[in-house]
């Protein structure tokens, strides 16, 4: 629950604005980053196959083997072995799905969770109790049945992220494990190897020390070290007893410190202050020197650049930025060049790419647990992508699956646009102290250490990271600046005020972080059935749901043989249609001539019918009489004799 500092500030007579130090990096200029490929929102499970890989696919074998009892005989440890596994890409399109109106089963989520910690998990003290069962439903007990990775973000520090994470597990209760956990200063853990004598400033007594030798760094010093070694460096401070005991004999005339590493907020402004300055403003980072140029210090670095900070005080407190801000007016003051800094934290890009390292590895691991919970492992074909159970059912083998190295797809792109950029500014970049290699670079790799060597299974990255923060002046900031793929979502338990208009726009606003998550969930889950649906028909579900065997397990030669095979059956086909066309052609055309016999007959029949009809009423009809003209005169002459 934090926050940066202001990017400009008024004058009260209307003056002129002017730059705030700790917006000098350009972070507001920057343009998210756009993928160059679409990202399926399939879960990753779905997605990948490999769920279905390791459910049972008797039916669709069938067409292989010919039948279940030839699979039966099959020895697990003859069958053939081919790279299957690495078919079982994010581009794989062999599984025939049944359309649905929800997608309801256990699988992991192609997107992913990011938290800030103040603010949103927690509100000083006290656990927000949204928190609790929002993370559960994370965990899959949701009525999606889907799980989502997810990690955690903050600019606190100065405790091992061990420690934090048992805090929060103990808090959420859940299990919440340090590879989930970024602090401000766990970045710099990928600095070790870079350099060898390091002061960290920050915390109490040797807790942040112990953390960074906890990193990897060998030789980790204190400003109390310094001080013990000669207390005239800050004369207005003498060193407690306890104090001492966390404290090292080290002759400083003799040592030089490479780079200063602020972990935590001072505890002693004055005595961290005059040490960190006369370290920056010595030769070669030996205390009690003095170079004549100003560029020949150490590299310092900061875990973050919040300005104040929230405390069960009524006004905020200055933070580390506020300690920057001095310690670069100082320098400027005394050298009339402005100060250069490394940060870390949110907002800053380093920070960015090593949270996306750590949730990448994260969603692997989620992932193995998932599919641990799905195999069947066979012992006796330790080496076989594709196995056969006692039921003769083809499984995908489990322990071989996880002896594959993963790759995120996105890093795979990324190495290849910037290996020769890298190459060309580890030739051309040097540094402006000492003529050093430029700190730009090795920040550059922040976040890029530790890569597979070997690539057989592209994990994609995540198809949207939802983050949620308290505080728009860095958690928002920092999802919106780097990457369009971050869903930025401010929440109202910490630092925003509702109500305000906030000069970082998140993309939602939540009143907290259960009704962020459930937001994100509903989301993605019309996106993802959306897909589904997409590629799906409706076939019988038993049979639409199998994987097609034949296709997962053919070798390239055995590929091209049936492709060959197949234009011949399709040539065939056509043949076959042809002929079929030319026999329906042919009993069109003697259904026409049987059509025009009959109506030839119709028409006979009906001629002689006529004809008949008409004599036989002639014979029926009598002999017609002639009657004379003088009929009436006659009559009259009967009248007469009558009388």
């Amino acid at each position: 629950m934090s926050k940066p500092g202001n990017d400009v500030v008024v004058q009260e007579d209307g003056g002129a604005q002017f730059q705030s130090y700790l917006n000098n990096d350009g972070i507001d200029e920057l343009t998210p980053q756009t993928r160059k490929h679409r990202v399926s929102s399939l879960s990753l499970s779905d997605l990948n196959q490999w769920q279905n890989g390791l459910t049972k696919l008797s039916n669709s074998s069938t067409a292989l083997n010919g039948s279940n009892s030839d699979l039966k005989s099959s020895s697990s440890a003859n069958l053939k072995k081919v790279d299957s596994l690495a078919k079982l890409s994010r581009n794989s399109s062999i599984i025939k799905r049944k359309k649905k109106k929800i997608i309801d089963h256990e699988r992991v989520a192609s997107y992913a969770f990011c938290f800030d910690i103040d603010g949103v998990i927690l509100r000083g003290p006290d656990t927000i109790p949204q928190a609790i069962e929002a993370i559960k439903m994370l965990n899959g007990d949701n009525k999606y049945h889907i799980k989502v990775p997810s990690i955690y973000v903050t600019n606190g520090g100065g405790k091992p992220e061990k420690q934090r994470a048992d805090d929060l597990s103990k808090r959420l209760h859940t299990t919440i494990t340090e590879e989930q956990i970024i602090q401000g200063h766990t970045p710099m853990k990928d600095l070790v190897g870079v350099y060898n004598n390091v002061l960290v400033v920050g915390g109490v007594g040797n807790v942040c020390r112990n953390v960074a030798k906890s990193y990897g760094f060998k030789n980790v010093y204190t400003p109390l070290d310094i001080m013990k070694w000669n207390p005239a460096v800050s004369p207005y401070h003498d060193l407690t007893e306890e104090e001492k005991t966390c404290t090292l004999d080290v002759d400083f005339s003799k040592i030089p410190i490479d780079a200063i590493m602020v972990f935590a907020d001072s505890r002693n402004w004055a005595a961290d202050q005059q040490i960190i300055l006369e370290l920056l403003l010595s030769k070669n980072g030996v205390m009690g020197t003095l170079s004549k140029t100003f560029d020949e210090g150490p590299q310092i670095y900061f875990a973050h650049s919040d300005f104040i900070w929230a405390t069960n005080y009524k006004l905020s407190r200055y933070g580390m930025g506020a300690l920057q801000v001095s310690i670069a007016a100082l320098y400027k003051e005394h050298t009339g060049k402005e100060l250069k800094v490394n940060r870390f934290g949110k907002p800053q890009q380093g920070t960015f790419k090593f949270a996306n390292k750590v949730l990448s590895r994260w969603r692997k691991g989620v992932l193995d647990e998932h599919l641990k919970k799905l195999s069947i492992n066979d012992p006796d074909a330790k080496d076989a992508d594709i196995l056969i159970n006692d039921d003769g059912e083809e499984i995908i083998n489990q322990s071989k699956l996880e002896s594959y190295s993963y790759s995120d797809s996105e890093e795979e792109e990324e190495e290849e646009e910037e290996e020769e950029e890298e190459k060309e500014k580890e030739k051309s970049k040097e540094l402006a102290v000492g003529g050093k290699k430029s700190s730009t670079s090795k920040i550059d790799k922040i976040g890029e250490v530790g890569k597979p060597d070997k690539i057989t299974l592209q994990l994609p990255p995540a198809s949207t990271v939802y983050f949620v923060g308290d505080t728009p002046e860095s958690d928002i900031r920092f999802a919106n600046s780097h990457d369009a793929s971050w869903y930025s979502i401010l929440v109202k338990t910490g630092v925003y005020q509702d109500g305000t208009e906030p000069k970082y726009k998140p993309k939602h606003l939540c009143n907290d972080v259960l009704e962020a998550v459930k937001f994100a969930i509903e989301r993605e889950h019309q996106k993802e059935l959306a897909e589904w649906n997409e590629t799906a028909d409706d076939e019988d579900e038993d049979k639409g749901s199998r994987l097609n065997f034949v296709d997962l397990v053919m070798t390239p030669s055995d590929k091209k043989k049936k492709e060959e095979e197949d234009k011949e059956r399709e040539k065939e086909k056509e043949k076959e249609k042809e002929k079929e066309k030319e026999k329906e052609k042919e009993k069109e055309i003697a259904k026409e001539a049987e059509k025009k016999e009959e109506l030839a007959k119709t028409q006979e029949t009906s001629s002689a019918a006529a004809s008949t009809a008409s004599s036989t009423a002639a014979a029926a009809a009598p002999e017609s009489v002639e009657i004379p003209d003088n009929l009436t005169e006659l009559i009259d002459k009967v009248k007469d004799v009558g009388k």
